[in-house]
């Protein structure tokens, strides 16, 4: 399992580094990826995007997606309303998302 925090505003301008860096990173051996949003305040749609788009390729690869987006977290309201967690796991915490 890889753990990976995402920190401050993931918008356009950043999105594909973003998106790069997380692809990039986990190894095939990994059966999931934890990505810890606890610290960031914005995402956009080009954003939102490389969540939905990581998740499908974890998922062709037999690997799994993980969110940690606590109750507090201005995301969790966006989350909810797109549906993101029909999708990909969204965990209150850190330690619940690695327990899994």
């Amino acid at each position: 399992m890889l753990i990976a925090s995402l920190a401050g505003e993931v918008d356009m301008t950043n999105a594909a580094s973003v998106r790069e860096q997380l692809t990039s990173a986990v190894p095939s051996e990994a059966d999931a990826l934890v990505v810890d949003l606890t610290e960031a305040r914005y995402l956009d749609s080009a954003a939102i995007e490389v969540l939905f788009e990581l998740s499908r390729r974890l998922v062709r690869r037999r690997q799994q997606l993980r969110l940690v987006v606590p109750r507090r977290s201005p995301l969790r309201r966006l989350f909810t309303l797109i549906d993101l967690g029909s999708v990909v796991p969204v965990h209150d915490s850190l330690e619940t998302a690695v327990a899994v």
